[in-house]
């Protein structure tokens, strides 16, 4: 269950719905609310003129009618004078004749489309957070930023791609991330990958392409149906039944009948009957139409042409067309009358519905003011509450407002001394690219001196400055040989220096050492006289006191020493 936009034209799916379905739910009661019905990613919406499609890994087209859902890797292809209508993932894809266009990824929130040629006119209806809208081109890589319109147009030939932003506002990305902003109303040609501009006009400012993309947004009729002749065709006595199957021929291979029925809004156009003349009335003849151009797809994609024969008319005498011309008289007449009385009905019914349009008007009026009324009160008593929370979400954002300033500041002064040392060592490197161009120059123009001055001299002067050339690099080796020598006298020399000293050292080494010896042993007999004299004077004092008398003390007394 879809219905279309007013303002875009374009299908919603399930989230929009018109009031005649609205009440026809409401009528249901329960049991229309349990039903979920799906709506496909992508499918056909509307088709004028021959249109195919390959699958992903199928290299034989396929005819294709409205209506048909198609899947990701789907290829579909536009014939010349052919124009079709794709809706993928909510969004409203119109292509001109001959376009080629790929749904790489469909879905509910990325939309990946690739054109390889022709022209495609996009209607992005939402940007949600998270939500993209790219499409690919042989030159750059386009991506919507904001709901809108937007044109673009691929022509082989020349290399170019051309974009128009309608409304809206997208960047198209080159092929080294060089990135593009290109804002309502601006119309860019590019060339290369690296959005190389193009200064031409694109194209016309609204050609017969825009004005039927805008049609089909605004919801209008672009298909002219036949409209139905005063009378009816005169009915061919011996007419066979018309085909109404379609031949598509592919290259390379038989042709293949397919049997589809026509679409009912469709009406097999009058045939126009001669008067009767004496000559043989001879059939209408056979109108073909126009061969399709191949499809320039990969390789492996094989080019789709429709024909479709138009019915003749045999006539075989001038009774039979005499009685013919009757029977369409009296056919005119009924028609006329049938005309008349279902114009009549037409006007009836149409007033009818006026009647009760007015009515259901004047009842969803009544409920608009009633539940307006509602939503009044409500939205009063919740003003106080709402601001209040105003005031502190007005408090809060100052506070961050004043911490994200600060912020920015600091990350401004960052960057610019950022900036400052990237442009210092950008000159540097420039200074220093110079001076290695100055010096391969110069090398360069001393090696085309030398290659002329070599040029100019003869044979034999070459050989003169050979041989002092060879003189030259003899006296420098004998110079160097000199130079070696003199070296190997220093370093003999030198080694004799050092070896000197170190025996020097040797000597001195040995001589503190034989006086640490010394020192060492006076040290120890200094220290043995004295230990010498301690003992001596300890066996003389035991002696002193051995000298002296002891008289044994009487028991209980203790001893005294008598001096």
């Amino acid at each position: 269950m879809s219905a279309n936009d007013t303002r875009t034209g374009v299908r919603q799916g399930c989230r929009r719905w018109n009031h005649g379905l609205a009440a026809l739910a409401l009528a249901w009661g329960g049991t229309a609310w349990s039903q979920v019905v799906s709506v496909p990613a992508a499918h056909l919406n509307h088709a004028e003129g021959p249109v195919a499609v390959a699958p992903q890994g199928d290299k034989e087209w396929h005819d294709v009618q409205p209506r048909r859902v198609l899947k990701r890797g789907d290829r579909l292809w536009t014939d010349r004078g052919s124009r079709a209508e794709v809706q993928a993932g909510g969004h409203a894809l119109r292509l001109n004749g001959e376009t080629q266009l790929v749904l790489e990824n469909v879905g509910d929130t990325a939309t990946q489309l690739s054109v390889t040629q022709g022209s495609v006119v996009a209607t992005v209806t939402r940007m949600n957070p998270g939500d993209s809208f790219e499409v690919g081109t042989p030159n750059l890589a386009f991506r919507a930023r904001q709901p809108g319109d937007y044109r673009i147009d691929v022509d082989t030939k020349q290399g170019l791609t051309r974009i128009v932003v309608l409304s809206g506002s997208a960047v198209v990305f080159g092929e080294k991330g060089e990135a593009l902003e290109v804002r309502n109303g601006q119309r860019v040609t590019f060339r290369e990958r690296s959005l190389a501009r193009v200064q031409q006009a694109a194209f016309a400012a609204n050609d017969d392409f825009d004005r039927w993309a805008g049609a089909r947004r605004r919801g209008e009729p672009t298909v002219s149906m036949p409209v139905a002749a005063a009378a009816a065709p005169v009915p061919a006595p011996a007419a066979e039944p018309s085909s109404r199957s379609r031949t598509i021929v592919i290259p390379g291979g038989p042709a293949v009948a397919a049997a589809k029925p026509a679409p009912a809004t469709k009406a097999v156009p009058a045939v126009a009957v001669a008067p009767a003349t004496p000559m043989a009335i001879a059939p209408a003849p056979v109108v073909p139409m126009p061969a399709a151009k191949p499809i320039p797809t990969t390789p492996m994609a094989a080019p789709l042409r429709v024909t479709a024969p138009a019915p003749t008319v045999p006539v075989s005498s001038q009774a039979a067309l005499a009685e013919a011309q009757a029977r369409a008289q009296a056919a005119r007449e009924k028609a006329e009358r049938e005309r008349l009385a279902a114009q009549q009905r037409a006007e009836e019914d149409k007033r009818a519905a006026a009647v009760r349009a007015e009515r259901a008007e004047r009842a969803e009026r009544a409920e608009r003011a009633e539940r307006a009324e509602r939503e009044k009160r409500a939205a009063i008593a919740a003003d106080a509450k709402r601001a209040e929370e105003r005031k502190r979400a007005i408090a809060v954002k100052r506070e961050e407002d004043r911490k994200h300033a600060k912020r920015a500041e600091e990350e401004r002064k960052l960057q610019a001394k950022r900036a400052a040392e990237d442009k210092r060592l950008a000159l540097r490197r420039a200074e220093e690219e110079r001076r290695h161009a100055k010096r391969a120059a110069e090398e360069k123009r001393i090696a085309a001196a030398r290659q002329a001055e070599a040029q100019k001299v003869s044979e034999q002067a070459r050989r003169k400055q050979l041989a002092r050339l060879q003189e030259q690099a003899h006296r420098e080796e004998q110079a160097v040989q000199a130079r070696r020598e003199q070296a190997a006298r220093r370093a003999e020399e030198d080694r004799r220096e050092e070896q000197a000293r170190r025996e020097e050292q040797a000597r001195h080494e040995e001589q503190a050492r034989r006086d640490e010896d010394l020192r060492r042993q006076r040290a120890l007999a200094d220290q043995w006289r004295r230990e010498q004299e301690r003992r001596d004077q300890e066996v003389w004092l035991r002696q002193q006191q051995q000298l002296q008398p002891v008289r044994p003390a009487p028991m209980g007394v203790p001893a005294r020493r008598v001096s």
